[in-house]
């Protein structure tokens, strides 16, 4: 372990950072609840549970690839970087389902819902060009990158500016967002009827996602304001304790409806 760091690691002396062990923690506790969540999917066939696993997986993807760059270990799998791109546009819809089918636990999938994945589509299409390019050109595209965080905006790996990614993503968010929180405005219990557990369940997803997509958003406008200045901050270990924070609270949530879900069975088969 010691030679991979010394080989591969760039901030080795900040990798151990309360932003980069807030992350770590995150992820494990992520990988438990996706493990769980996508067996009890797919067992159950169970709507609710698929799109928390998508929120999930592209979450965890998300921030997993960012500290893979962060820390210099993505040159130990050049081909990792960038796949995430068409999953991160699902994160957004994949939210806003989950809050939509858990107030409205009747409602019908939109026949509109294959627009929804048409980003995710583009996505797929523009990380083509980097998977095509020799592993030379990715290692040293690679080392430029974890240098300096700047060039991950700046590559020519794709056939659209690699920063509309950032800027379209988390407008898409933010549509969804407010769509989001209108459903909850709008959620009468006592035309749809659910229980007081999953209400509130419903909110404080919602506001650990509000918090967690603020937090992203306001690196991505320093992104298109002033380049240099985003690039310190996405390599500054205290501005990304919070985020890191927020991930973490995310993750516990995710695991917190792992073991509801558990024990929810539990009780039918009791």
């Amino acid at each position: 372990m010691r030679d991979f760091i010394t080989e591969f690691g760039v901030r080795q002396a900040l990798w151990t950072s309360n932003s980069v062990i807030f992350a770590i923690v995150g992820f494990l506790v992520s990988l438990v609840a996706i493990g769980g969540l996508a067996y009890l999917a797919i067992r159950r066939k169970d709507r609710l549970l698929l799109l928390i696993t998508l929120v999930a997986i592209g979450a965890f993807w998300h921030a997993f690839n960012y500290t893979l760059i962060f820390t210099g270990f993505i040159r130990a799998v050049p081909d990792w970087y960038n796949k995430g791109i068409p999953f991160y546009y699902l994160i957004a819809p994949a939210a806003y389902f989950f809050v939509l089918v858990s107030l409205f636990p009747r409602v019908k999938w939109p026949r509109s819902i294959a627009l929804h994945l048409l980003p995710f589509t583009f996505g797929l299409i523009d990380i083509i060009p980097y998977a095509l390019a020799s592993p030379q050109e990715k290692i040293a595209l690679l080392e430029q990158i974890v240098h300096n965080m700047q060039i991950g905006v700046q590559h020519d790996y794709g056939f659209i500016d690699q920063r509309w990614h950032y800027v379209g993503r988390f407008s898409m968010a933010f549509v969804y967002l407010i769509a989001q929180w209108r459903l909850i405005y709008l959620h009468d219990i006592e035309v749809w009827p659910i229980s007081f557990t999953d209400r509130r369940n419903v909110i404080y997803f919602s506001i650990i996602y509000t918090g967690h997509v603020l937090m992203q958003s306001g690196m991505v406008l320093s992104l298109m304001t002033n380049v240099q200045q985003s690039s310190f901050m996405m390599q500054d270990t205290d501005e990304l304790t919070v985020i890191s924070i927020f991930y973490l609270l995310f993750s516990c949530w995710v695991l917190q409806q792992l073991l509801r879900n558990l024990r929810l069975k539990n009780e039918n088969y009791g």
